[in-house]
């Protein structure tokens, strides 16, 4: 314990701390003291909030199956096992067996995903209630913080610290806010100002800019700051505030993008995307109108960069629009989009852009990122194979990362965590459906407390129930996306027809009750999403929000014009599944997240 004393934190805190984490674990509330720093936050305004962890439950479909996979697969994560790189930095004894990858000590970025380990289980623990996971939280803050403060090194291994200190200090850093926050560990707060202190000197004293995906810097000071802004909300520190503002990328990233300019060309997609969320909590804490104008550029500028699944970034790295680079990266690349990371920080942005403005384009790019990317990303080993690119090629394929235990390991368990933060958003009078999954919110507000149940088999049907089961005092509105890419949806309240517009939000005033019933119908057409401007010809099939892909293609079939999607026919008794003859053969097109193991094609010549 000389470390703890060393840094601040007396033996007798150290076991309280422990004795406190384990007490807290199971509750799915932060403490009073976290709820009013989270309150006191002041600037710029939300046009609507997202529901807090717990209010909103999955309660089947395919979002759920996988929600709950990765559930059970980061719970059963053996917590020696994960501590090892730390406890034999420490000197501490060590059981349990390597990581290995990029985890180990010799790795490439060591230990770098235990924050993000923690992060998602407190998420997923505040959702779900189960205290195990809390239990398992606040294990792994223990045995993290004894070996961080004993350790001379705050990094697993010398490649950390010289590289990469910043992106390992950001990650230890929201473990610890969520396993607060979340899970109410008590010991995460007292580690936060310890970790920051320890880490600072190896990390550069400006923000430097990273391009593309090899080129140095390597490290990403600029992500930092999201997390920053919460350390000073939890301990009060202004330095922290400080720190936050301190390391925006104001020059390279805000400043012209809020100007209208469109810098993405060349930039790192991941880290330049997710460094939008720290400009997000800029605008929520300074409250100047630059960080939102920069975002509302940003994802203006990505558009155009996107492929059909929502994803961008072949190579990580954003591409000169205009000259067909992401047709050719087809070609050149199998590795089209760094997925649960870059699905994290695209989900991330749109949540954040749904809550400055409401606008229902934010809840139908999100939907597209959501279905295409993380949800359909190969499920992991038991010894650290992780899914990580998105290969859209002619014979596309889902394979793990060549090294294990890789970034995207830690951002699949927090942005599957964050699943349930993507459904419904509210202002004080509004309740509003972002997305069509079953699940059942819960919203306390000063007319009584709200409870609507979503009952739908989207997107594998059009139909879409929704069911008050308390109504408060019944005096509130609500909003449900219609997306824009549908035709002729159909609305009703308890049978009554009501206006429905695609690309808007159908708005619902009236005094609800128990028992009212809202039917929505949102026909899913087929059609084709070309791959960018000097290809028009070479696109992608959807239908609604959804991208399907051609499984088991055969050599040649990318070059052959297919007359997509009007030759396009139901498989039979599938709600899911497509066929088209082409030269005598059956082409099969099923959803991309429903794409196994087998070899697939997204982009096809349309004729």
């Amino acid at each position: 314990m000389k470390g703890f004393e060393k840094a601040g934190i007396s033996r007798r805190e150290f076991v309280h701390c422990a004795a406190c984490a384990t007490a807290a674990a199971g509750t799915t509330m932060a403490s009073p003291a976290a709820l009013a720093a989270a309150a006191a936050v002041a600037g710029g305004k939300e046009a609507v909030h997202e529901f807090a962890y717990g209010k909103v439950r999955l309660t089947g479909g395919r979002i759920k199956q996988q929600y709950d996979h990765i559930q059970s697969h980061y719970l059963a994560l053996d917590n020696d096992r994960v501590l090892k790189v730390f406890r034999e930095n420490a000197g501490l004894l060590a059981p349990g067996p390597n990581m290995g990858g990029w985890y180990d000590k010799d790795g490439f970025v060591p230990g770098l995903t235990i924050g993000q380990y923690i992060s998602g289980l407190a998420r997923l623990g505040a959702t779900t209630g189960d205290k195990d996971i809390h239990a398992k939280v606040a294990a792994l803050v223990q045995g993290f913080g004894e070996a961080f403060v004993k350790g001379s090194n705050p990094y697993a291994g010398p490649k950390a610290q010289d590289q990469w200190a910043a992106y390992v200090m950001d990650k230890y850093v929201v473990g610890m806010i969520d396993a607060y926050r979340l899970s109410g560990v008590e010991q995460a707060k007292k580690l936060l100002p310890i970790i920051i202190e320890k880490c600072r000197p190896y990390i550069s004293p400006v923000s430097r800019d990273r391009i593309g995906k090899v080129n140095p810097p390597y490290d990403e000071t600029y992500i930092m700051s999201e997390n920053l802004f919460h350390v000073a909300d939890i301990t009060g520190d202004q330095k922290y505030r400080d720190m936050a503002v301190h390391y925006l990328l104001d020059k390279e990233w805000f400043d012209p993008l809020a100007a209208g300019q469109d810098v993405l060309p060349e930039k790192h997609a991941y880290s330049h995307t997710i460094a939008l969320s720290s400009g997000a909590q800029a605008y929520l804490h300074l409250g100047d109108d630059k960080y939102r104008k920069a975002l509302e550029n940003a994802w203006k500028f990505m558009e155009p960069q996107r492929f059909a699944s929502g994803g961008w970034g072949p190579e990580e790295q954003f591409v000169h629009l205009h000259q067909g680079k992401l047709a050719a990266s087809l070609k050149s690349s199998k590795a089209h989009f760094e997925t649960p990371c870059g699905a994290f920080a695209d989900l991330k942005l749109a949540r954040y852009l749904m809550r400055f403005t409401g606008d229902a384009r934010y809840g139908d790019g999100l939907e597209r990122t959501l279905y295409n990317t993380m949800l359909a990303v190969r499920l992991p080993d038991s010894d650290g194979g992780y899914p990580y690119y998105s290969d859209y090629g002619a014979a596309g394929e889902k394979r793990y990362y060549h090294q294990k235990w890789p970034c995207c390991s830690g951002t699949l368990v927090q942005g599957v965590a964050d699943y349930v933060l993507n459904l419904y958003f509210h202002d004080d009078d509004s309740l509003l459906v972002n997305m069509y999954a079953p699940s059942e919110v819960s919203w306390d507000r000063a007319g009584g407390t709200v409870e609507v149940v979503q009952e739908t088999d989207y997107p594998a049907r059009d139909t879409v129930k929704l069911k008050v089961r308390k109504a408060g005092n019944g005096r509130f509105a609500m909003k449900l996306r219609i997306p824009a890419w549908t035709k002729g949806a159909t609305l009703k309240v308890n049978g009554v027809a009501q206006p429905a517009t695609a690309g808007q939000l159908a708005v619902v005033k009236r005094t609800w009750k128990a028992g009212d019933v809202v039917e929505l119908t949102i026909p899913q057409p087929l059609r084709t999403l070309p791959i960018d401007d000097q290809n028009p010809n070479l696109a992608a099939v959807m239908r609604g929000a959804v991208m399907y892909a051609g499984i088991n293609p055969w050599e040649g079939i990318d070059n052959q014009a297919i007359a997509l999607p009007g030759a396009l026919e139901a498989m039979p008794d599938q709600d899911q599944a497509y066929r088209v003859k082409v030269d005598g053969r059956n082409l099969v097109f099923i959803p991309y997240f429903n794409v196994d193991t087998e070899r697939s094609t997204t982009y096809f010549k349309t004729a």
